[in-house]
């Protein structure tokens, strides 16, 4: 219950916000160029490829914040096009 109580404070949240950002970041390096499994062997060839990772991360995200076209939406799925056909679903 305290625990819940604390969680509903504005002091926590703007905290919380911070380290969401970070798990965000990290989630992103895994997914993508796959931070947790090294190339190398030794610890300055690993430490070289996490920096190198970081900055690839780093230009991506410049990347999508200056680029100037949009991305194109997806195509709908088989599952969606038969029953926007069939009058099931609407199109979005």
């Amino acid at each position: 219950m305290r625990m819940q109580a604390e969680q509903d404070s504005p002091e926590w949240r703007e905290a919380y916000r911070g380290r969401a950002g970070i798990e965000g970041t990290v989630s992103q390096a895994v997914r993508g160029p796959g931070l947790r499994r090294s190339r190398y062997q030794g610890l300055a060839k690993a430490h070289l490829q996490n920096v190198l990772i970081g900055m690839a991360i780093n230009i991506r995200r410049l990347g999508a914040h200056y680029a100037t076209t949009t991305r194109t939406d997806r195509r709908p799925t088989r599952v969606h096009a038969l029953c926007t056909q069939h009058g099931i679903a609407t199109v979005a």
